[in-house]
């Protein structure tokens, strides 16, 4: 049987766990963010290619349509990564924190639903570069 002292340290180590869970959940979208932007530079020099080729009159495919798919697609997870983060933040101290100041509290809450909004920006951009990437294969395009 545990005593308060042992409940409560182990209660500590559980939450800094936690934490520590979070804050490399918030990490690896910022990661995924990193690898969509060099992703998404490539895409710009793809399209560069492109246009440069076209130019000389010498028909090639454009790649560059679904490499700024694919960092669509890579920013749409990274989002989603770091708007779990704010939400689970904002709901762990409006719930364990009572006394926690309203400026606080909707600061986190502004943030979230900022980090909610972009979920559906990047989701939306992400459905429309793959449509033009689709359309990309059936004929020569260039990228956004």
């Amino acid at each position: 049987m545990l005593n308060s002292t042992q409940r409560s340290a182990a209660q500590a180590a559980h939450e800094t766990a936690f934490e520590l869970s979070l804050v490399k959940d918030e990490r690896i979208g910022d990661v995924l963010f990193l690898i969509a932007s060099i992703i998404a530079l490539i895409s710009t020099y793809q399209a560069e290619e492109a246009i440069i080729i076209e130019f000389s009159q010498t028909p090639q495919p454009d790649r560059s349509a679904r490499t700024v798919a694919a960092s669509s697609w890579t920013f749409l997870i990274g989002s989603i990564l770091i708007a779990y983060v704010a939400i689970v933040r904002y709901r762990q101290i409006a719930a364990s924190a009572p006394d926690a100041s309203p400026l606080m509290l909707k600061g986190r809450w502004f943030t979230a639903l900022g980090d909610i909004v972009s979920v559906i920006g990047f989701g939306l951009s992400a459905l429309g570069d793959q449509m033009k990437a689709h359309a990309s294969s059936e004929g020569p395009t260039i990228a956004r």
